[in-house]
């Protein structure tokens, strides 16, 4: 019964669906042509930044017209911008939330634990607000710097298979700077479509897609980007075997990163082994409880 019913069910379903396709009208090609006359707003009702984000975009300003963003600090964190595609707005933006969020929540939670029957002095809020605003302000540059080494380790892995796609390119007799466009737009992956922007933007420049990748190199702060670079010019001005060259940095690229996942799961194991140590301490007592209880119980 309960078959038939979901049967009948699904049946009206399609029914009604197939109904509504075929009196469905179709536009016109005049509606079509009024909707495209139409001008086109260059920030839409729902994407109007809000007060936080203009406060961001003030602080910034201010910050960078007295040369604030100048300072070495600053600077070294621009690479992790750039690779995270995070503006300085969006991070002061962050700042001011984590900030805010230790100004309210020692207030809420001081009154919490009012409610709940427990007396506290009113020197907590204020001395838990003196620890959690600074810790606060600095998680989101934890956050970003996080980010950046996982984005980091990936384009690494990401540039030991844009060689060998190169190496392949080169093997079926393209040159140089077709070889490094064409190896770019095969993955949809971000990385390579930032390799494939730079080159495309030294394309239509004029310049060396070597000084491309190396540019990149240094604004991502990826070291192997810059060392590939330099192997490609060195086949390109001084006609070295780059073939050879690549296949080199390659093997080099997959043996360091073999080395750095052997590495990171040695580092895994040994911190596994004080909770390991625990639970056996833990089963032991579980299981030795009894007999010592029989014994004290024994006096």
């Amino acid at each position: 019964m309960t078959a038939v019913v979901v049967l009948g069910l699904l049946a009206g379903i399609g029914c009604v669906g197939a109904a509504y396709g075929a009196h469905a009208t179709r536009p016109s090609l005049e509606a079509i042509a009024r909707v495209g006359s139409q001008p086109v707003q260059s920030v839409p009702e729902t994407d109007r930044p809000g007060p936080l984000r203009k406060i961001s975009a003030q602080l910034v300003d201010t910050a960078s017209t007295q040369g604030l963003l100048r300072r070495p600090r600053w600077a070294a964190l621009s690479p992790s911008l750039a690779i995270t595609v995070t503006s300085p707005a969006q991070l002061a933006s962050r700042v001011i939330a984590a900030a805010g969020i230790g100004v309210l929540a020692p207030p809420v939670l001081w009154a919490g634990a009012e409610a709940a029957g427990v007396s506290l002095s009113v020197l907590f809020p204020a001395l838990l607000a003196l620890v959690m605003i600074p810790t606060g302000a600095l998680v989101p540059f934890w956050v970003l710097r996080a980010e950046a080494e996982e984005r980091r380790k990936h384009f690494r892995t990401v540039i030991g298979t844009y060689v060998d796609l190169i190496v392949l390119s080169l093997a079926g007799g393209a040159g140089i700077e077709e070889s490094l466009l064409s190896a770019s737009t095969v993955s949809s992956d971000w990385a390579t479509k930032r390799i494939a922007k730079a080159l495309l933007l030294a394309r239509d420049t004029g310049e060396a897609a070597w000084e491309a990748l190396s540019e990149l190199g240094r604004e991502l702060a990826v070291p192997e980007l810059i060392e590939l670079s330099a192997t490609l010019q060195l086949a390109g001005t001084e006609g070295a075997r780059v073939r050879q060259s690549l296949s080199a940095r390659a093997a080099s690229l997959r043996r360091h990163e073999q080395a750095e996942a052997e590495s990171a799961a040695n580092a895994m194991t040994e911190r596994l082994f004080l909770p390991g140590t625990l639970l056996l301490l833990g089963f032991l007592l579980f299981i030795g409880y009894p007999a010592f209880n029989r014994i004290l119980a024994g006096f």
